[in-house]
Parts: C-alpha cells; sequence; structure tokens
C-alpha cells in the first residue's frame, strides 16, 4: 500500500479528503466531542482511516455526569434507609424515637454488621465518604465562583437542619460530625480558595 501524499486543494485527486483549515486551528468546541478528519491512503477510496486530532483531545476534561451522580447516591441511600426503615416497622418504633433514644432499636447480627459497615469511617455513609459526595456536589454548584461558597454552605445547612426536624429535632453523632466536616472545608475554601474540580 503506498501512502499518498496530500496535496493542496486545487491539486488533489478527487479520492482523497483533505483536512480542513478550520480543524487545524484551535477553537473552543463547547462540550462537543472534537471533530475528526478521514485520510485516505492508497489507491483504495474504501481504505479510509479516522482519527480524532490530538491537539483537541489533549487536556479535554470531561465534565463529571451529575444526573448520574445523584442517582448514585440517591440508590446508596436508599439501601441504607430501606434496611433501618424495615427494622423500625418491625418492632412498631418511630424514627424520632429511636434517634432520640427513647426506644431502642434491636437487630439481628446481620443487619447490625451492615450498619457499622456502612456507617465506618471507611463506609458509604461514614463521615469521609458521606462529606466527600455532599463536597463533589457543592463544588460543582460553585463553578469557578467563589462568591457561590456562602450560597452552597447556606443549601447544605438548610439540608441538615431539614434532616433534624425529621429525626425530631436531633441529628445522631454522625451526622454531626460530617456536618462540621464539611463546614470546615467550606472554611478552607474561602480561606485557600476552590480546590480543582475533579
Amino acid at each position: 500500500m503506498a501512502i499518498t501524499p496530500i496535496t493542496t486543494p486545487a491539486t488533489a485527486p478527487a479520492n482523497r479528503t483533505q483536512p480542513s483549515r478550520d480543524a487545524e486551528a484551535p477553537r473552543a468546541n463547547g462540550g462537543r466531542p472534537p471533530r475528526t478528519d478521514t485520510v485516505t491512503l492508497g489507491q483504495q477510496p474504501d481504505e479510509a482511516v479516522t482519527y480524532t486530532d490530538p491537539r483537541k483531545a489533549a487536556g479535554t476534561q470531561q465534565q463529571p455526569d451529575v444526573a448520574s451522580l445523584l442517582a448514585e447516591s440517591d440508590r446508596k441511600a436508599q439501601e441504607m434507609i430501606d434496611l433501618l426503615q424495615g427494622l423500625i416497622q418491625k418492632q412498631g418504633l418511630t424514627w424520632s424515637k429511636v434517634v432520640s433514644g427513647e426506644q431502642r432499636l434491636s437487630a439481628d447480627a446481620e443487619s447490625i454488621d451492615a450498619a457499622r459497615q456502612a456507617i465506618s469511617e471507611d463506609g458509604e455513609f461514614g463521615v469521609k465518604k458521606t462529606a466527600e459526595r455532599i463536597l463533589s456536589f457543592a463544588r460543582l454548584g460553585i463553578g469557578d465562583d467563589p462568591a457561590k461558597i456562602a450560597t452552597m454552605r447556606e443549601a447544605v445547612e438548610k439540608g441538615f437542619n431539614e434532616a433534624k426536624e425529621m429525626l425530631g429535632g436531633n441529628l445522631p453523632e454522625i451526622s454531626q460530625k460530617t456536618h462540621d466536616a464539611i463546614m470546615a472545608e467550606f472554611d478552607r475554601w474561602e480561606k485557600e480558595g476552590l480546590p480543582a474540580r475533579a
């Protein structure tokens, strides 16, 4: 197979595809995938190779899919709620009384292990991972505008207050620690600047 050099548009054979001039110049894609060009090698027009312009693909960072992040977060939260709700209903208890300590929730060893794992230091609902999820959403909402940190802080505070009301006026200790970790991170962002987006 011979490689035919690409010639100028005035002399190019009909079966050769020229890269467009705007493909050579850097341009903003506005979130669209990088443009691709086709180059034909040899004499057969159907032996085309398609490539992505590496100048456009390099350094392109895809924004996280917020809808997917929210759906995954909701799924994990629902798993924990279902576990606890089942235990509370079976025992004829109420959420607020269990959270306040007025009623005591009992569970089988398997359920206790699952709950302990979920709220452990590295568990899905431990302080670290819960704070990271909330802060990831907050960081997306703030964008590149540090002035939005205060607005996002207020929104998170509102969420914790609503959870507190749902639970009869008190948050469990793990929730309070998560709240404190998130607020400390907001303080750091205000003092040191916003971290790079993931």
